[in-house]
C-alpha cells in the first residue's frame, strides 16, 4: 500500500496495514495491528463505550482488558518501527481513559471537562451544606494543634467527615443512573455541586490526618 493510500485509509477508519473496516477501534480485528488514534478522541471513543455518565463497570473492564492485551508493547515488540510507536500511544490512551472511566468521581471530573467546566475555582469555598461541620472541624483541629485540643474529639469529627464522604461518592453512581439528561444545564450544576463538596471534604481530611499526626 502506498503512503497516500494509508492515509487515505486511515482518514476513512481503515486498517493501515491491512485496509480492513476498523472504525474508531485502537486495534484491527483482522490482523490485530494497533491503529491510530482519532483526532481529538475522547476516553469514552478510546475505549469503545457509550459516552454517557452511567456506565457499565464489568463491561468497561472487559472492553480495556481486550483491548490492552491487543495493543501491548509487548506484543508489538518485534514489529517496524511505526508499529511499536502506535502500540505505545494505543496502550498508554487506554490506561488513562480506564483509570478515568472505572472511578465515579474522576468519571464526573471528566464530564465536566468534556463540557467546558472545573470544579477547582471552587474548592476554596465551604460548601453551604458542609458549613457546621466543617468549621466545627476546623475549630477543633486549631485547639488541638495549640496544644489544648481533645484529639479524640478530632478522631470522631474525622469519622463523621468520612462517613460524608463515602456516602457522596457512593451516590454518584445512582445519581448518573437517575439523570435522563446529563448533558443539562441543572444535571450539570448538580454534578459540579456535588463533586465541589467530595474534592472539599477530601481537602479537609488530609488536614485533620495531618493534625493528628498522620
Amino acid at each position: 500500500m502506498t503512503h497516500a493510500q494509508t492515509n487515505t485509509a486511515e482518514r476513512e477508519g481503515d486498517c493501515w496495514r491491512c485496509a480492513a473496516r476498523v472504525g474508531l477501534s485502537a486495534f484491527c480485528g483482522s490482523c490485530e495491528a494497533p491503529q491510530p488514534l482519532a483526532p481529538g478522541a475522547d476516553h469514552f471513543v478510546v475505549l469503545g463505550v457509550p459516552r454517557r455518565l452511567d456506565l457499565d463497570g464489568a463491561e468497561l473492564e472487559r472492553r480495556y482488558h481486550e483491548a490492552s492485551r491487543r495493543v501491548h508493547p509487548d506484543r508489538h515488540q518485534t514489529a517496524g518501527l511505526r508499529e511499536q510507536e502506535l502500540s505505545l500511544a494505543a496502550s498508554a490512551a487506554l490506561n488513562r481513559a480506564y483509570r478515568t472511566l472505572r472511578e465515579p468521581v474522576a468519571r464526573g471530573r471528566y464530564w465536566l471537562e468534556l463540557h467546558g467546566d472545573a470544579i477547582g475555582l471552587d474548592n476554596n469555598r465551604v460548601p453551604p451544606d458542609l458549613a457546621a461541620l466543617v468549621f466545627e472541624v476546623q475549630e477543633q483541629l486549631a485547639e488541638l494543634r495549640s496544644g489544648g485540643g481533645d484529639a479524640g474529639a478530632v478522631r470522631a469529627a474525622r469519622g463523621a467527615l468520612t462517613a460524608r464522604l463515602d456516602a457522596l461518592v457512593a451516590g454518584l453512581e445512582a445519581r448518573y443512573r437517575g439523570w435522563d439528561d446529563p448533558d443539562a444545564p441543572a444535571a450539570l450544576a448538580d454534578l459540579k455541586r456535588t463533586l465541589s463538596e467530595i474534592a472539599y471534604l477530601r481537602t479537609l481530611l488530609r488536614d485533620v490526618d495531618a493534625g493528628l499526626g498522620g
